[in-house]
């Protein structure tokens, strides 16, 4: 059984990435700062050890303890964001991840045979992944590096994201690439899941309606490659959990503000804009808005924002956590299918 710490634990991404690709694992801990994002976790995962504790605040001889398979970790991107300051590795929020690559990872008798990262667009630009990259070639590791977004496999949201899946190796590896790719293959197995996850669902077209032919352009996807049929492209409307909602419907002001700056999709759409932790507060960049059969204008539920990350359908938010906690918690997550397809690929499963 593979014995697996997720690091900057969040909302359980990750482990919903494990379960989607059926392997045999035990998450001996799972680890964030966030009492908030840690409740969601529990709530869902409530068998889980989790400690709500900075990685830097736990000694050598704990993770000597652990004895980790697996190192499954998404930093903090706040350091690395366009948006952000940009103050790399002196942001004291790259402190946990600082501690593991110059204190935990060198002096770690029981290494973890495999790690999975993943952060912004924009961290393969940064200090902190040169650090990441000179401590794995020190510890040989033989690493592959990807910028993947979603909407490659044909799942309409945009959320390019940096990753990296790295092997130790018993014997010294003298050739490193620095190449970061921009697809990947053995992701059909997953696929198939998804598809019966959230099929296609009928929807009724009224006649003076029409058929939104979205070209999937680099203005969405950032020039990354489609790597499916233009016939398997999924539908905004496969992820919905209802075409109307009155509850999240804007009012007279906030569309006043919204309508010159929103990005307004139908549930036709084959793409849908990268939501941030601050959909909802803001409207300029933060995400899409839904066009209801009604001509009403709304903004996606937390629960339709999770499907189109592909969390599990079974996947919840506690009644005491908000609308606005929601939208910031799933604007920090990641998208499950992307790491279980480089989770498939990390242990060379086959697609059949």
């Amino acid at each position: 059984m593979l014995r697996v710490l997720e690091l900057f634990s969040g909302i359980g991404g990750m482990h919903c990435a494990l379960d989607l690709v059926d392997l045999n694992y035990e998450i001996i801990a799972a680890i964030d700062i966030n009492p908030i994002a840690n409740l969601v976790y529990s709530s869902n995962f409530p068998n889980v050890p989790i400690m709500n504790r900075t990685i830097e605040g736990i000694p050598l001889n704990q993770w000597e303890k652990w004895h980790a398979d697996i190192w499954l970790m998404s930093p903090p991107c706040q350091p690395f964001t366009r948006q952000g300051k940009q103050e790399d590795l002196n942001d004291r929020r790259t402190n946990g991840f600082i501690y593991l690559m110059k204190t935990i990872l060198p002096q770690l008798q029981s290494k973890p045979k495999y790690i999975l990262l993943e952060n912004v667009s924009g961290f393969e630009y940064s200090q902190a992944h040169q650090l990441l990259l000179n401590t794995l070639e020190t510890y040989n590791y033989y690493y592959q590096q990807y910028l993947l977004s979603p909407i490659q496999f044909g799942i309409p949201n945009s959320r390019l994201r940096y990753y990296l899946i790295a092997k130790q190796e018993e014997k010294s590896i003298d050739i490193h690439s620095s190449l970061i790719q921009t697809r990947i293959s053995n992701f059909e197995r997953l696929y198939k899941k998804i598809r019966q996850q959230f099929p296609s669902k009928e929807f009724f077209l009224e006649e003076n309606s029409f058929y939104e032919n979205d070209q999937i352009t680099n203005k969405c996807s950032h020039s990354s490659e489609i790597l499916i049929d233009s016939n398997q492209l999924m539908l905004i409307n496969d992820f919905l959990i209802s075409n109307e909602n009155s509850n999240f419907e804007l009012d007279e002001k906030q569309l006043k503000r919204a309508l010159h700056v929103c990005d307004i999709i139908t549930c036709h759409a084959k793409r849908s804009f990268c939501f941030t932790k601050s959909y909802g507060k803001y409207f300029e960049g933060t995400g899409s808005l839904f066009r209801t059969l009604s001509n009403r204008i709304r903004y996606f539920t937390p629960q339709e924002i999770a499907n189109l990350h592909c969390f599990p359908l079974n996947y919840h938010f506690p009644e005491q956590i908000t609308i606005r906690q929601a939208y910031s918690l799933l604007g920090n997550s990641l998208n499950v299918f992307v790491v279980g397809v480089l989770l498939e690929n990390l242990f060379e499963r086959s697609s059949t």
